[in-house]
């Protein structure tokens, strides 16, 4: 087994990845592994939730400042930032950012990669561009291709983040949240079922700390969103205490008496 464990997650905006997957970047992070977050755009094109916020900044400086917060709580060990402008990655030509990624993973040398799947939560075309691109990439690292972006590095497993049905349920009970609005128009969060997640990750220790990450996007919390009210108590709240996934590459390694996984790293330490 090897010593130096590493996490390479892949995401395509400032705050994808506070909300389904900070606890779990917070624990490998505690734990002593390397995590790595490759992060496609800043959300310049994104709006600022709060009306009231008045910007002192442009937006792509302000959330990447608000990313490099979130990774600061997390203990991120870098943040790569490709630059790509927010909306338009469905047409910028893959073949670049792919190398790009390759040439990270060869670089990097994760045994896992995390990003989204082909849902791409709730279907946004930066998310689905993303997922497409991670695939390639952890598909073409292995391969003999590309030898200028470094020796081939074969990645054990990648995993899909994945929202429970359940969760989505909630969402939409509770907070009335079951579609994020894109230009007016909603897109719905998808959902599974719980026999096709795969791994669940347990972040409670963590998740003051997954909280906090999440309070750094300031500019993209609604008013009325749980987490910025005072007395919000994660401990209260099962679905802010796991995280899910479905491993897309690899194999599963011991699982629990649910027939779930519940470590990333589970037959590679």
């Amino acid at each position: 087994m090897t010593e130096k464990l590493t996490l390479v997650v892949i995401f395509a905006h400032p705050d994808d990845e506070a909300f389904g997957t900070g606890g779990t970047l917070a624990k490998y992070a505690s734990e002593g592994v390397e995590v790595h977050l490759i992060t496609a755009t800043l959300g310049e094109a994104g709006q600022v939730a709060e009306a009231t916020m008045t910007l002192q900044q442009p937006l792509n400086i302000l959330r990447e400042q608000e990313l490099r917060c979130a990774c600061q709580n997390y203990g991120v060990t870098a943040v790569h930032l490709l630059g790509y402008i927010d909306g338009q990655t469905a047409i910028v030509p893959p073949s670049g950012p792919v190398y790009r990624i390759v040439q990270l993973l060869r670089q990097l040398k994760p045994q896992v990669v995390m990003s989204f799947g082909p849902d791409g939560v709730y279907g946004h075309f930066d998310h689905l561009a993303i997922h497409r691109w991670a695939s390639a990439a952890v598909e073409l690292a292995a391969e003999n291709k590309w030898l200028t972006a470094g020796p081939p590095h074969e990645v054990a497993k990648f995993y899909h983040t994945a929202l429970r049905q359940s969760q989505v349920d909630t969402m939409k009970e509770i907070f009335q949240r079951g579609a994020v609005l894109m230009d007016g128009v909603p897109f719905p969060f998808v959902g599974y079922p719980d026999e096709q997640i795969t791994t669940i990750i347990e972040v409670k220790d963590v998740a003051n700390i997954k909280l906090n990450g999440i309070r750094c996007h300031a500019s993209q919390l609604e008013p009325t969103m749980p987490y910025l009210s005072a007395d919000f108590d994660p401990a209260t709240v099962p679905w802010f205490q796991q995280e899910t996934y479905i491993l897309a590459k690899g194999t599963l390694g011991i699982l629990d008496s649910n027939g779930k996984e519940n470590d990333f790293f589970a037959g590679l330490r």
